[in-house]
């Protein structure tokens, strides 16, 4: 590195990549550029996923993939044995003791208590991990940046080892499930203080996630950072239909928080609501509601509207549909999202875009480039938006414009992930 000052070894800690086809694949976008700004780029993942999807990836040259925080719990491994040291490693800890006394509330709640026990345990086998690898590996303290890509266990473990290393850097980013409480059933995400007192920043990708946390740890605030996430220019405006077809498409895991089926209720509004009019439908996407998903279209969609649902597409050839086929509207009815990369994809296609104003996605949609429903739309009006748009070429022509420009201010992968890599390597 050229800068005396700058930090020459990134570890990045992950959910499952390299190894998961769909979770985390938008790191893909990111990867090349944290290797251009550090000489060595160490990725481990804490999991690998199921093996249907398990896939290879190439990484750029200097990055490295390490196995050693792998948790593998083989089905042969006496189970009993790991709850034990499970169980001793938490009721040791003294951090599972101040956490029940600022949160007395879930020494009567069992759910929360095991969720406690869970984050903790995990914490403190990434904090023996961490000590470890950075005496075995010798490495330079003040020339490392530990990277975590969720606001979680892993974060806190690292975090507590920095007693020890205090010359270590830590950053992590956040994004939906690991920041926002209210996903979870209790409300409530275990050791938040001590996870924050460790860091040295914390990355939000979205507006709204920064103002929620500034809201609940104001005296954190000097740690917190918009970095938003993007992808990169597919060098190609998506073709509008020009056969009296309208064409919508939808990108999703198939699970209750995308409502799926709010979206075909909102489907059949449209198709009795204009029951002249030809429309299709394609769902990207797969997850464990799809085949009760599939038999409710086939149930409740009208004859004027197709539909396919294509499962599981690797990202590059999520972009080479949307350049071989005519597209005219995206639509996302999620119940809570951060800022959906689908929705930055299709706005790189130039395609107009309606979603629910939840989370993050009133940062990315607005009447500018779509049509932002309510957060919790009737069917109707989820049909009334669709109806809205296909009735009005000329709208629909200057929001496709408007789309493509949205993503190049905001979500373009070049700028934003030079800026993010370069922040990183000189902190």
């Amino acid at each position: 590195m050229t800068n005396n000052s700058s930090r020459s070894t990134l570890v990045l800690i992950t959910g499952s990549y390299p190894y998961g086809a769909v979770a985390e694949s938008f790191l893909d976008k990111e990867i090349p550029y944290l290797c251009s700004a550090f000489d060595t780029v160490t990725i481990l993942p804490r999991t690998l996923p199921s093996k249907t999807e398990r896939i290879e990836r190439t990484l750029p040259k200097n990055a490295y993939v390490d196995n050693s925080l792998l948790l593998q719990r083989n089905i042969s491994t006496n189970r009993l044995i790991y709850r034990l040291q499970t169980i001793s490693l938490v009721i040791t800890s003294k951090y599972f003791y101040s956490e029940i006394l600022e949160n007395p509330w879930t020494i009567t709640n069992i759910t929360a208590l095991k969720r406690i026990a869970g984050f903790l345990s995990e914490a403190l086998r990434a904090k023996k991990w961490a000590q470890k690898y950075i005496k075995e590996n010798k490495i330079n303290s003040s020339k490392v940046v530990f990277y975590t890509y969720w606001l979680d266990a892993a974060t806190a473990g690292i975090g507590m080892a920095k007693r020890e290393h205090p010359e270590v850097r830590l950053v992590s980013r956040t994004h939906g499930g690991d920041l926002y409480e209210e996903r979870h059933n209790p409300p409530y995400i275990p050791l938040r203080y001590e996870t924050l007192f460790f860091l040295d920043r914390l990355y939000f990708i979205s507006e709204h996630g920064y103002n929620y946390f500034i809201h609940k740890f104001p005296h954190f605030q000097d740690k917190f950072e918009v970095a938003r996430l993007g992808v990169e220019d597919p060098g190609f405006i998506t073709e509008a239909s020009q056969d009296g077809v309208f064409r919508i498409v939808s990108c999703s895991y198939i699970v209750p928080v995308k409502r799926i089926d709010l979206l075909i209720r909102g489907l059949r509004e449209l198709g009795q609501k204009d029951p002249k009019g030809l429309f299709e439908w394609v769902h990207i996407g797969y997850g464990p509601l799809k085949e009760q998903t599939e038999e409710l279209a086939k149930k409740y969609l009208p004859e004027n509207i197709s539909f396919h649902f294509l499962g599981y597409v690797p990202n590059p050839e999520v972009i080479s549909f949307y350049q071989n086929n005519q597209v005219d509207l995206f639509i996302n009815v999620s119940s809570s999202e951060g800022i959906p990369v689908s929705i930055m994809e299709a706005q790189s296609c130039g395609i107009p875009v309606i979603a629910t104003a939840v989370g993050g996605i009133p940062e990315i949609v607005s009447n500018d480039v779509g049509i932002l429903l309510s957060e919790n739309p009737t069917p109707q009006e989820i049909a009334d938006a669709i109806w809205m748009l296909k009735n009005d070429s000329g709208r629909l022509e200057l929001l496709k414009k408007n789309s493509k420009s949205n993503w190049n201010k905001m979500y373009n992968a070049k700028k934003n992930y030079q800026t993010f890599s370069s922040k990183l390597n000189q902190s």
